[in-house]
């Protein structure tokens, strides 16, 4: 009897019958591993700032990832191996730093690829799953052409909170200054805490009738509430932004007009603005406790590296409230000052204080008494409101867009809308523009 010979295979040097076990074997180990392995990409989302976007990949669970620069036109590429998509569809932006987020399920990567407006630096850093919240990977594009100073490339840790969903509205807090036993200025029977209440009112009204926007009022009606808890109140709603209204007085009587304040670390801007924080940081009048003067808790609020760019924030803020007012045929705007008020101090998110006109004037005092008066600067504040975030102002179609603008260097569309008073969409058609890219000397129309 002659022996079987077992013919071996010249591809890979084993036995046939093995060979078909081992491949087998291979295949549903791989299979098994690549099951256990697959990570989702489960949300792609994305938050506009005054300085930067960030867009924020949500995972089912820990990955690696590789961000690189792509070509002509600027592009960032964020892939994810062996990663998956829960969708695919584009995700447009606009907002003057990216076009357009698209997501590409390739073979063997989920690849997001950031469109550019125009060449930007950017950072990125992973956040571990905690609280709650996924693995996730975070990328900041930056507005301007450099990243600001001391930041790293990549950072292994969050360096400031992240921000909402994007389906999350925008909290407002409106707090009306003064009420109960502190009735604020008097002129002519006149009282600050009573209009300045109303205003709040209506300016609530405004944002709680605009879709993504929601407000809260420190208090809702005539009674006392101390600064402290104006503060507490604002950080137990989660606000995204707090502005604090009141009405304005001057021995001179011929003094009008709008002013804004925000926070200021060194001084008063003058004696003027020094002497009304003095009047509001009073402890009979807001009934600060002594255990509410922790220099210490304000300190270390203060040292936070957030803060500087909270304050930033909150000087445009200021500066387009300002405009607005200045723009507008209801109030003149007279200065964006800076003054050290308590109710500020504590807050890690863009806030001002609105000295809407002056009590003791008598054309601003008539504006503030009449219901039409008031909601006038209601509306002059939240359009403000609405140009530091880049979004519509409602009064804006009844503009006339007889101005003549040349380009200059480093203008982008979103700094031209934001500064007056429009969006990016309504300049791009306005003026026949087929891109957001913009020329050195080239003519624009815009608002007046």
């Amino acid at each position: 009897m002659r022996p079987i010979r077992i013919r071996k295979s010249r591809r890979i040097g084993v036995a046939m019958p093995y060979a078909v076990l081992w491949a087998a074997l291979c295949l549903l180990i791989a299979g098994a591993g690549e099951a256990r392995a697959a990570v989702f990409v489960d949300q792609v989302r994305y938050w506009t700032a005054p300085d930067h976007t960030r867009i924020v990949l949500d995972l089912s669970g820990p990955a690696r990832y590789e961000v690189r620069r792509v070509g002509d036109p600027e592009r960032i590429a964020v892939n994810v191996p062996g990663a998956r998509f829960r969708g695919t569809a584009k995700i447009p932006v606009g907002d003057g730093v990216i076009e357009r987020i698209r997501r590409n399920a390739l073979r063997s990567r989920a690849q997001v690829v950031l469109d550019l407006e125009s060449a930007r630096e950017y950072r990125h850093f992973v956040l571990k799953a905690a609280a709650g919240r996924p693995d996730r990977i975070v990328i900041d594009v930056f507005r301007g052409s450099q990243r600001p100073a001391g930041e790293a490339a990549t950072v292994e840790a969050a360096p400031a909170p992240e921000p909402k969903p994007q389906t999350a509205p925008f909290t407002v807090v409106i707090d009306p200054g003064h009420g109960g036993m502190d009735p604020g200025a008097i002129r002519n029977g006149v009282r600050e805490k009573d209009v300045v209440l109303k205003i709040a009112r209506e300016l609530a009204a405004i944002f709680d009738d605009r879709p993504g926007y929601r407000a809260v009022l420190t208090r809702k009606g005539d009674y006392f509430v101390s600064l402290a808890d104006r503060v507490k109140f604002a950080k137990r709603e989660g606000g995204d932004m707090f502005l604090s209204i009141h009405a304005n007085t001057n021995r001179k009587r011929t003094l009008k007009g709008m002013e804004v304040y925000f926070l200021s670390l060194k001084g008063a801007t003058d004696r003027e603005a020094r002497e009304l924080a003095d009047k509001e940081n009073a402890s009979d009048l807001v009934g600060l406790m002594p255990e509410d003067h922790r220099g210490d808790e304000v300190l270390s609020i203060l040292m936070d590296l957030r803060m500087s760019r909270v304050l930033d924030n909150s000087s445009r803020l200021a500066e387009q409230i300002l405009g607005a007012a200045r723009r507008s045929d209801v109030v003149g705007g007279r200065k964006v000052k800076q003054a050290g008020f308590q109710v500020l101090k504590s807050l890690a998110m863009p806030s001002a204080l609105v000295e809407t006109a002056y009590l003791s004037n008598s054309s601003d005092r008539e504006l503030l008494s009449s219901a039409s008066g008031r909601r006038r600067l209601a509306q002059v504040i939240a359009d403000g409101v609405f140009i530091h975030r880049g979004d519509e102002v409602i009064a804006a179609g009844e503009r006339t867009w007889s101005r003549v603008y040349r380009v200059e260097r480093g203008d982008t569309l979103w700094e031209l809308a934001r500064d007056h008073g429009t969006t990016i969409t309504e300049i791009r058609e306005r003026n026949g523009l087929k891109s957001s890219g913009l020329l050195v000397g080239q003519k624009l129309k815009l608002p007046q």
